[in-house]
């Protein structure tokens, strides 16, 4: 067999020297088409040659012999041989980075679209991040992994989840306190979770119900004392290839295709046999050859989980009083059932009381609670709690093709069609993103998007991210915006209102944080004031009056 090298490359060529006599000088030669030339001369001792040469710059095929000459002639002393050249090879490219927008509820900022108010209806840009790789929303919080595996966080913070070490709400986004090397992220109600580049998980915000995994648990407690404002190792966790949080809950898959899992419990979603809490990672029964994984649940209220396996199937544990499971009944199992008459698929999203399921031929299956029209049915087979509407086994979602990815939320459904967003169900925040805050019962698309790479969905707010290359449409200006001028500040806004004054105040974001600052009147007909004599540092400016109320943050230029 030829050996190899790489172009540019030190070769080393040993052989035996076959009819050669002392006194002979022994060079290499080489040709890599017809004509033979010298390469390089040879050391010689007792019979045997060594030499050491640079491989060509470019790739291809070298040919190389040993030839002796003494007194004019000269005579091959070797076997031919071949050495294939080649080009080093290339690392893997990163995933390019890529742009955010999200819709909902932003009571806490956590769209990031530089203000807060209680919802947008629309897609809007997230601010102020560079490389984002991956955007995740949770209950009022969000997280980005950004290109350099650090882990940026935003929104409420009441138990830590912000990972600051601070209990303060972020408006804009905040560097996770200590992560490097981060491959995944996931987040829920008050808890984050990281997942690192060696198969280690870190946890931080609330435990009280053990969801940190190290053992700290509140039993249900909301005090601060069971929660961590940075994160945290959890112990004896590794192997790790990806993990989800839902609820109370968190769960592990392994590199192995096992699942191991850690919270509350409640329904007995943790799948290991029990309803009781469980404060470290411990293994889900009866699975094994599982690639992905989903938590549905809402804390002291249940969840369930689903894992798919390698095989295209679906179990699924937990609370079933809904449906959720689709295995034909309504009762809870704290073992894994299998999800029933589905096959093929490619991937699957839990909320709380419903689930979905994407298959291979693009198209999606529900299951569950349909009492918004989470299910994309406008009627479904049976109710399962009281008079709610359910589907008890998986039924196909109508006017959807094409699908690669699904995500679900409270009583709200989304799926990736063609790089394009549908949602539908419950909209009371406008979680749907359609422009407005009327329910569906059928899949609609969110305006505004396209080449839509994936989805997260929260509770009432969602994301998804795009190539920036890729975005066809122009999202919908926001009615608010700041501009950075020397020293200033300019502060524009839409609104249709014309009977009240503006009161607009600013302060520097600074910690701990300050009150308010000077406080202006404007008349009612004001869409626009400049603030001036700031320091070129950042600053929050609020704009309100009776019917409106924004806050949206900028920095001066020196």
């Amino acid at each position: 067999m030829p050996s190899s090298a790489y172009v540019g490359a030190k070769v080393q060529v040993l052989g035996r020297m076959t009819g050669a006599s002392r006194g002979r000088h022994v060079v290499l030669q080489a040709r890599s088409g017809r004509r033979w030339r010298r390469l390089v001369g040879a050391a010689v001792s007792h019979g045997r040659f060594k030499v050491t040469f640079t491989a060509p710059s470019r790739p291809g095929v070298l040919v190389v012999r040993a030839v002796a000459y003494r007194r004019g002639r000269r005579s091959v002393v070797s076997k031919s041989r071949k050495i294939v050249i080649g080009t080093y090879p290339q690392a893997p490219l990163p995933p390019p980075p890529l742009s955010a927008a999200g819709w909902g509820e932003n009571t806490h900022s956590e769209l990031d679209a530089g203000y807060i108010d209680a919802h947008s209806t629309l897609p809007v840009p997230v601010i102020g991040l560079a490389g984002i790789q991956q955007v995740v929303a949770g209950g009022g919080g969000s997280l980005a992994l950004l290109s350099d595996g650090t882990v940026a966080a935003w929104g409420g913070n009441s138990w830590g989840e912000v990972g600051d070490g601070t209990h303060t709400e972020a408006t804009y986004p905040i560097v996770v306190r200590g992560l490097s090397g981060v491959t995944a992220v996931a987040i829920s109600g008050g808890h984050a979770m990281a997942l690192l580049g060696n198969g280690t998980v870190m946890t931080w915000g609330s435990s009280n119900f053990g969801q940190l995994g190290n053992g700290l648990t509140g039993k249900g407690s909301e005090l601060r004392a069971y929660s961590s404002t940075v994160p945290l190792l959890v112990p004896g966790l590794s192997g790790v290839a990806a993990i989800a949080a839902g609820g109370a809950d968190d769960v592990a898959l392994l590199k192995n295709g096992t699942l191991l899992a850690w919270g509350e419990n409640r329904d007995g979603q943790l799948g290991d046999g029990t309803t009781v809490e469980k404060t470290t990672p411990t293994p889900v029964k009866g699975l094994a050859g599982v690639k992905a994984v989903a938590m549905g649940g809402d804390a002291t209220l249940g969840g369930h989980m689903l894992a798919l396996l390698n095989n295209g199937t679906v179990m699924a544990v937990g609370g079933g009083k809904h449906g959720q499971l689709g295995n034909g009944g309504t009762a809870d199992s704290a073992l894994p059932v299998q999800v029933s008459g589905l096959t093929n698929v490619t991937g699957v999203a839990a909320s709380v009381s419903h689930s979905l399921a994407v298959l291979g031929d693009g198209t999606v299956m529900a299951w569950g609670s349909n009492a918004d029209g989470e299910l994309g049915a406008t009627s479904t087979p049976q109710p399962c709690v009281g008079t709610e509407a359910c589907s008890l086994v998986p039924i196909p979602v109508p006017g959807l093709a094409h699908v690669t990815a699904v995500g679900a939320g409270f009583r709200t459904s989304f799926a990736i069609s063609s790089g394009h967003v549908f949602s539908w169900g419950i909209n009371e925040q406008g979680q749907l993103g359609i422009g407005s805050t009327t329910g569906t019962r059928v899949p609609t698309q969110v305006p505004g998007l396209s080449g839509v790479r994936s989805l997260s969905v929260g509770v009432r707010h969602a994301f998804g991210t795009y190539e920036l290359a890729a975005l066809s449409a122009v999202l919908p200006a926001p009615d608010i915006e700041i501009l950075a001028g020397p020293g200033s500040l300019t502060v524009k806004w839409a609104s249709s209102d014309t009977t009240e004054r503006w009161h607009l105040s600013w302060r520097q974001i600074v910690k701990p944080t300050p009150p308010w600052g000077p406080s202006v009147v404007l008349a009612p007909a004001t869409r626009s004031y400049t603030i001036s004599g700031l320091s070129a540092t950042p600053y929050e400016v609020l704009l309100n009056n009776k019917m409106f109320r924004k806050i949206v943050t900028g920095t001066p230029t020196a």
